[in-house]
């Protein structure tokens, strides 16, 4: 009896191993794969959950363990509902947590005792997705609009100039309105195409030496001749930064996020009329990026969705053709970079947050020709 009652003891010491060591072997796997997966218990309730579930969801410290998935998770609690009753779901849920937006591709299955949710963020997919069918869109709105727009134009301006001293006195205002309407609205549409063209029609760039600092200076003077009832500063000193990129497609792109902030502190100046609008350039030399920050005090950015404003055709202005941005970041990713947008420093306003990779940087107080890789 002895003899059976240790062996039954070793029995159970090794399946007590067994299991521990398959526990560890899954919580292994399942930390380290790419996709979100909450296991709930028969009560609903989270039994287990990754560490991309809890990225991903933004997950208290515990991943929500013991926790109803609705009090977590709402966004997922119908699709878990839905293989409740049907045994699988399978959805695309927007999660919104904080400032961020993520669109999450969900599924939900039964297992023994309970529930499995996998899901996988495809906000980049969607993104991708949409922005090609955006290209499409602007490539045949370009074609369509573009080729009546001259004869138009020209059509207006010599109507104007033939019959303009034919029209009796009275008259002469309310003509003149007219066509002068005519030729400024056919403009803002070319402008507005162009911007369509430029989107869908990108060129691949054409790298070269480019001095920042250069690039920026021009930049910020052009944007202080534009509005001069702004006051737009570029912060001194600056380092000095080569970088190895398309100089016109940078500049382009710095001159609409500059652009993006002049309108931004307009909008803001219609509420609050005695406000000295104020936009800021600085040039940063960050490791191995160099770093542009354009700086408002305008109306600032959503609290929700701001993450979308890069898309094509999402603006905030009542005029906007939300091209703008979809631009500059388009420009900054052909050249291995990013755009972050944030709240400004001051607590008013935007911040844009321009990265790009260094070829070679000089920093400040360096000894002249000392050039750093």
């Amino acid at each position: 009896m002895t003899h059976d009652l240790q062996v039954q003891q070793a029995a159970l010491q090794s399946a007590r191993e067994e299991a521990e060591s398959r526990r560890q072997f899954i919580e292994t796997v399942l930390a380290e794969v790419s996709a979100g997966v909450i296991g709930l218990d028969a009560r609903g309730r989270i039994s287990v959950a990754n560490r991309q579930a809890a990225l991903l969801l933004a997950l208290p410290g515990d991943h929500g363990r013991g926790r109803k998935l609705a009090d977590v998770a709402p966004e997922l609690a119908e699709v878990a509902a839905g293989a409740g009753r049907g045994g699988e779901a399978e959805e695309e849920v927007d999660v919104v947590r904080g400032r961020d937006s993520r669109r999450l591709r969900v599924r939900a299955s039964h297992s023994e005792g309970g529930l499995v949710l996998t899901f996988d963020d495809i906000t980049r997919l969607v993104t991708a997705q949409r922005n090609a069918a955006w290209r499409d869109v602007a490539r045949r709105i370009a074609h369509e609009i573009k080729n009546p727009l001259t004869p138009i134009q020209l059509s207006a301006e010599r109507l104007r100039k033939k019959y303009r001293k034919d029209i009796a006195e009275a008259e002469l205002e309310t003509f003149d309105r007219c066509t002068d309407t005519i030729v400024r609205q056919v403009g803002d549409i070319g402008r507005m195409v162009d911007e369509f063209s430029a989107f869908a029609r990108m060129p691949a760039p054409k790298f070269a030496q480019v001095d920042a600092e250069e690039l920026l200076r021009a930049a910020v003077f052009a944007q202080r001749v534009a509005s001069p009832d702004l006051t737009v500063e570029l912060e001194e000193p600056t380092p000095e930064a080569v970088l190895r990129a398309d100089g016109r497609m940078l500049a382009q792109a710095l001159t609409n996020v500059l652009k993006n902030a002049a309108e931004a502190v307009d909008a803001q100046r219609g509420r609050s009329p005695r406000l000295k609008g104020r936009i800021t350039a600085r040039l940063l030399v960050e490791d191995a990026q160099v770093v542009i920050e354009v700086e408002d005090n305008g109306v600032g950015l959503p609290a929700k969705d701001r993450d979308r404003l890069t898309e094509p055709y999402v603006t905030t202005r009542e005029k906007g053709t939300g091209l703008g941005l979809a631009i500059v970041k388009r420009i900054l990713e052909d050249h291995g970079g990013e755009l972050e947008l944030s709240d400004a420093r001051s607590g008013q306003g935007a911040l844009a947050i321009l990265r790009l990779p260094t070829a070679t940087t000089v920093r400040i107080g360096a000894p002249a020709g000392a050039v750093t890789a």
